[in-house]
């Protein structure tokens, strides 16, 4: 916090009592002090390149991107988001096939 601040540790802790330094450690646990943003800007450059380089349709989304996964899972709750999504897929798969073939059948 202090190399943040641009201040010696004996000047945070001078300027600093212990309940706001209490305060402020909960808060970077929830949202940690300058990391993640500067993780975000590297994922959105690292994008960019990737369009640039010719990634074409395929361009990496930024979460793929990012260093740190911003919202961890277990690998239960990891195995149940990737099976949702497979689901998502094969639903979206079925109902378009679905489709084309009335589309030749009426025709």
């Amino acid at each position: 916090m202090a190399g943040h601040l641009g201040k010696t540790l004996a000047e945070l802790d001078a300027l600093v009592g212990m309940d706001e330094l209490r305060a402020w450690q909960a808060f970077d646990r929830v949202d940690p002090i300058g990391s993640y943003r500067g993780d975000l800007q590297a994922a959105t450059i690292s994008q960019h390149i990737a369009i640039w380089a010719g990634a074409g349709k395929k361009t990496p989304p930024l979460i793929d991107l990012l260093p740190i996964d911003p919202h961890p899972m277990t690998p239960e709750q990891k195995q149940a988001v990737d099976a949702a999504k497979a689901r998502a897929r094969s639903d979206a798969y079925t109902a378009n096939l679905i489709a084309t073939l009335q589309s030749k059948v009426k025709k």
